[in-house]
Formats: C-alpha cells, sequence, structure tokens
C-alpha cells in the first residue's frame, strides 16, 4: 500500500510540475462545444489556416503556395530586413506569442516560428495590396478572383484563425519605415481600411485601444458610443422586450439611426432608432467569432452579445423583418425575411448573457413600459383584433358609422 501511494504522489508531483504556465496574455480562445454545436460552419476556415490551430489541415493546404508567393513579394519591397532578421524577432517573441493562446501549441521551436513569419507576413502582404492596387501581381490568385478575397477576409475574422496584433504590427513596423512606398501608414490605418473599407482618420477609440488580435480590432471598430459605465444606472428589473409586430401595433416607430455606430440603439418619444444592419451570407460567421471572443475574454463587458440578444428579442418571425427591412434598418441581401428572421434566431442560442449588466435593459425598460400603458395596449388590441384584415376594418368602421346615426337619430328624435 506504501508503494502504490508513494507512485501516486510521484505521479502526481510530476503532472504538477509540468503544467504550463498561465499567462494573463491569453486572447485567443477555441470554440466552446455547445456553440460550435449550433454551427460549426461558422467557425472553420474555408481556404486559409492562420496560426496553430488549423495549422497542417490538408483541406487547407492548397493555399501554402500563395502565401509563400506573397511572402516572397514582401521580402522585395522590404530591403531593411532579412528573412532570417524576422525569424531571429519571432524567436524572440515565441514565448509570449505561445501564451496568447488558451491551449498548449506543441509545434516544435522551428516549426513554430516558421508558421509565424508566413501567416503574419500573409496577412501584412494582403493588406498592402489592398490599400496599394499596384502591389498586385498577375499571378496574385486572391484579389485575381473576387469570391477569393471574400473567402479569405471571412477566413482571418474567425477566432481561431488568430494571431497576436502585437506580432503582426511588430513585423511591418520593422519593415516599414519612413522611406517606405507605403506612405508610411500605420499597421492600425492599413488594417482599419481593409476591414471598414474607409479612407478616413482612425478613431481616437479605436487607435488608443490595446488590440488583442483581429477579431478583437473588429469587436472594437462596432462598439458604441458610450460605454455601459456611462449610462444611467438603474436597480429596474430585466425583462426582454416584445417582437417589433407587437410593438407596431402599440405604435412604436422603427427608423433608421444616422449613427456611425451599429450598436447605437436609442429609444426616444415613441421611436425605436436603430443603424442600419446588412445581412449577408457572412453575417453570421462574422459576429458569431465575434461573440465567441466576448463569451470567453469579455464576459462582463460583453455589447455584441448583448446586441444580438437585443435584435434577437424583437425579431421573431418573417413579418418582424418585414417591418424592419421596410423602414430601413435591415438591408437583407440574403433576399428571404424568414432567412434573416431564423439568422437572428439562432445566432444568440448558447450564448451567456449577464443580464445585470446588460447593455440595453433600459431601452427594454421603456419599450415595455411605452407598450404597457392603456392607450397603447388598446390600440394593440384594436390594430390586433380588428385592423389586422381588411374585412375586420371594414367592419369596425361599419359599426362606429352606424353608432353614430343611431345617436344621431335618437337625438333628433328628441327634438
Amino acid at each position: 500500500m506504501g508503494d502504490l501511494s508513494k507512485w501516486v504522489s510521484n505521479s502526481l508531483l510530476h503532472k504538477l510540475e509540468s503544467l504550463p504556465t498561465v499567462s494573463s496574455n491569453c486572447c485567443i480562445y477555441r470554440v466552446p462545444e455547445n456553440l460550435r454545436k449550433v454551427n460549426e460552419d461558422a467557425y472553420r476556415p474555408l481556404l486559409v489556416s492562420i496560426g496553430p490551430v488549423y495549422y497542417g489541415d490538408p483541406k487547407l493546404i492548397a493555399m501554402q503556395e500563395q502565401k509563400l508567393r506573397y511572402l516572397q513579394s514582401f521580402l522585395l519591397r522590404s530591403t531593411s530586413y532579412k528573412l532570417d532578421n524576422y525569424a531571429e524577432v519571432i524567436r524572440g517573441w515565441e514565448e509570449v506569442v505561445r501564451q496568447s493562446y488558451v491551449e498548449t501549441i506543441n509545434l516544435l521551436s522551428e516549426h513554430f516560428i516558421e508558421m509565424l513569419l508566413i501567416d503574419a507576413i500573409f496577412i501584412i502582404e494582403l493588406f498592402l495590396r489592398s490599400c496599394f492596387h499596384e502591389f498586385i501581381d498577375e499571378n496574385d490568385r486572391i484579389f485575381n478572383k473576387p469570391r477569393m478575397i471574400l473567402q479569405v477576409t471571412r477566413d482571418i475574422r474567425l477566432e481561431e484563425n488568430q494571431l497576436p496584433f502585437f506580432l503582426l504590427k511588430g513585423l511591418y513596423d520593422l519593415a516599414f519605415r519612413p522611406s517606405s512606398q507605403n506612405n508610411q501608414l500605420p499597421f492600425l490605418d492599413i488594417t482599419y481600411k481593409f476591414f471598414m473599407g474607409k479612407d478616413e482618420v482612425v478613431p481616437p477609440r479605436i487607435a488608443s485601444a490595446d488590440v488583442k488580435h483581429l477579431v478583437d480590432f473588429l469587436r472594437i471598430c462596432y462598439l458604441p458610443s458610450a460605454s455601459r459605465d456611462q449610462l444611467p444606472n438603474t436597480k429596474q428589473n430585466f425583462e426582454f422586450t416584445s417582437s417589433v409586430s407587437e410593438l407596431s401595433e402599440a405604435g412604436v416607430k422603427f427608423v433608421t439611426s444616422q449613427s456611425k455606430n451599429l450598436l447605437d440603439i436609442r429609444f426616444v418619444k415613441g421611436v425605436l432608432e436603430i443603424p442600419k444592419i446588412v445581412v449577408t451570407d457572412d453575417t453570421e460567421s462574422l459576429f458569431r467569432n465575434i461573440m465567441v471572443f466576448e463569451q470567453c475574454h469579455y464576459y462582463f463587458d460583453s455589447y455584441i452579445i448583448d446586441y444580438f440578444a437585443f435584435l434577437d428579442s424583437l425579431i421573431n418571425t418573417p413579418k418582424d423583418v418585414a417591418i424592419l427591412v421596410q423602414s430601413g434598418v435591415i438591408d437583407n441581401w440574403l433576399g428571404n425575411n424568414e432567412e434573416v428572421a431564423n439568422l437572428f434566431s439562432k445566432i444568440f442560442k448558447q450564448t451567456g448573457l449577464k443580464t445585470s449588466k446588460f447593455y440595453y435593459l433600459g431601452i427594454c425598460n421603456d419599450l415595455n413600459a411605452y407598450a404597457g400603458t392603456q392607450w397603447n395596449r388598446w390600440r394593440a388590441i384594436l390594430k390586433h383584433d380588428y385592423f389586422s384584415h381588411p374585412w375586420a376594418a371594414i367592419s369596425v368602421v361599419y359599426a362606429i358609422v352606424m353608432l353614430i346615426l343611431t345617436v344621431l337619430q335618437v337625438v333628433t328624435g328628441f327634438k
């Protein structure tokens, strides 16, 4: 018995000593299984692997040749550093990069550094070619085929397909100095232009942010103008609002907000202002991956999750979508209102929500209070029960006219 206890003790001590260091640098996560089961395709790359999670996946090997072509072009343009210089720099960052991933990376150093170098330069070169079209050559299989650039863009927005942002920015800053051909644009600027498609100054809140990786960058771009700490402190109980159709029957009007921030929703004097959202084939994948990152990294400070939780409460049926399409809130590129309704009903599924800090709590309470007033309740009942069909509406109007005529007849009869 003593020998058995000693063996167990030694075995556990060895396992404890072998535990990897837990680091605060961790920011790249695996998709939780409960979320992956809802829509696995939304989280898997179609063409290109970035980083260690899908490294060596046979379905993604074909893009390796294009990655190497991008590396070759990059080295010809960046003459201040040679290939071994970049490899040496990455070697100095290796431990911090490994700590960025939630799971231990078992690749040997030489393979890990080579992968980081190829993948990081691929992303930098991709952004440069997007900004400066003169860099695109005739052998470019990405920009010369429109569908390819769409799929590659989708793939580099996946949470499991990330590199730390400091690695990308660090290599870019090493390569391009004041005399470079890229007009000295900071890496954050070409990142912003690539994803947002805007030739404008990067907003201060993005420029000053501590960006973890590209998914985090997108999250920051979509954040609302006011943080939850700037909202009025409310102690009211939380309850989701009614659907668009029900609120519309109660007199709520839906209009497109002029705000540039997708999450800037306001309810003022019976009018719900919502910034336009364009719904395409890639919308679900884009926001699902941002929501995964929030769920894992910003659970107590989620904004994208709260936004889709709010829209999920508003949108239950194709009729709800139709009202939002008509008001300009939704730009439906899917073509089918039922598909959009299904998207919003599924996208929040299995996602946790911190209701006590729900960003749209105040708006939900205001909408419920507005729809719950006596006049608006009667208005909703009348609209739903008596004005939902033309013949029902005609019957109500006829009954009102007959009532008025009857009253007039009684009054004139008394005279």
